[in-house]
């Protein structure tokens, strides 16, 4: 047990009941006391971030758009003729910067990182964004379109490898990847996390952080790894719980 390390608190997208990727969503986390922020991003055509989980946005009419497939006037148009708000990652962003936290940007495609560079310029933000969900190769890309921006590897739940036998040699290899990528850190879904994971990623000065964590006692269990961060829907919640730390 990793007493004395207090993670830092990330917001899921969606958090506190808001919707995802949305404006409120952005204002839940920040004023449920949340380190760090996160949206997810998809490009449009025309290598535009979009906010945005999903490969298509719908609305109640039932019509779908893919956003890959169009541009971001086009998705606007679209969202607009079905009520769909589509926050600006501009607008966010700034927000972010003038709060003073950090924007976790959720990558689901690497086509806008160029929008994205130039924007984190724009608004002064390099130092305030991180970027997630990149296996080994995409982090190597991103890593080489966004100097100076930090980029952890992302490892998803694989029941195999939790295995008897098999979770010792993961940890060292996910490690060892981690760090010829040259990424800040890792990224892991809660399931997967064991105590042996933190404590030789340490060993290694590569930080574990693990998403998405709504349970209280898995809480407790993460913070108690000494994890750098977790992620959840309930920032508020779970900022309270480590102000406690009398578990």
């Amino acid at each position: 047990m990793s007493e004395g390390c207090t993670p830092l608190v990330t917001a899921h997208s969606g958090c506190e009941g808001t919707a995802k990727n949305s404006l409120a969503s952005v204002l839940a986390g920040l004023d449920g006391g949340a380190d760090i922020i996160e949206v997810d991003i998809r490009s449009s055509l025309d290598g535009v971030p979009v906010l945005h989980h999903d490969p298509a946005i719908g609305g109640e009419s039932g019509r779908s758009l893919l956003l890959s497939g169009h541009t971001y006037e086009e998705i606007l148009a679209f969202a607009g003729s079905e009520g769909i708000a589509l926050t600006p990652l501009e607008t966010v962003m700034a927000l972010i910067v003038e709060g003073g936290s950090v924007l976790n940007l959720d990558l689901k495609d690497i086509d806008c990182l160029g929008y994205i560079n130039g924007l984190a310029d724009t608004c002064r933000a390099r130092d305030s964004i991180i970027i997630s969900g990149c296996g080994p190769e995409q982090a190597r890309q991103v890593i080489g379109l966004l100097p100076g921006v930090q980029v952890l590897l992302n490892a998803y739940y694989d029941p195999a490898i939790m295995e008897t036998g098999r979770y010792s040699a993961f940890v060292h290899t996910l490690c060892r990847e981690a760090i010829e990528v040259g990424s800040c850190g890792i990224n892991i879904d809660y399931m997967m996390c064991r105590e042996e994971l933190v404590l030789h990623a340490r060993r290694r000065f590569v930080p574990v952080s693990v998403w998405t964590v709504d349970d209280e006692s898995d809480m407790q269990q993460m913070a108690s790894y000494g994890v750098f961060s977790i992620t959840t829907h309930h920032p508020r919640h779970l900022r309270t719980l480590l102000g406690e730390r009398n578990w």
